[in-house]
């Protein structure tokens, strides 16, 4: 079984760029390091992350992340169980981090793609990434 969760939250206004950039990058290498695949979007000093992985390994992750100073005002939006990996097939199976048009082009191709199988969970999931990014605009 993989669990996952998706959450948005608030990046803090003193965070530089630089920290950012590096941030970004090792999200990317620790999450694949650790078999946990998903999406993380930064719009508007907003984050919004779906990561799923073994049940044991999202829930560290996500306390982790949850103490994390970098952003405050987290909410948790979904936590699901899941039989196989949502984003198996996005990115060769790898976590993605998704800061331009191109990236949420091809995130938008692989949500139309994935809808069609029309798993609920899978639904819910495109449901929230769609509302994030309508108002984050």
């Amino acid at each position: 079984m993989i669990k996952s969760i998706c959450y948005i939250s608030n990046k803090n206004d003193n965070l530089p760029d630089s920290v950012l950039n590096k941030l970004l990058h090792s999200i990317i290498k620790d999450n694949n390091q650790i078999q946990v695949s998903g999406i993380l979007m930064l719009q508007n000093n907003y984050f919004f992350q779906i990561m799923e992985g073994d049940p044991n390994t999202i829930d560290a992750l996500f306390f982790k992340i949850r103490k994390d100073q970098r952003h405050h005002g987290l909410i948790k939006l979904l936590e699901i169980s899941l039989v196989d990996r949502l984003f198996s097939d996005y990115q060769s199976g790898s976590f993605s981090v998704i800061r331009d048009f191109l990236n949420l082009k091809k995130l938008k191709i692989y949500f139309d793609w994935i809808k069609e199988a029309n798993i609920l969970e899978a639904n819910k999931l495109i449901e929230l990434t769609n509302n994030f990014l309508k108002h984050n605009k």
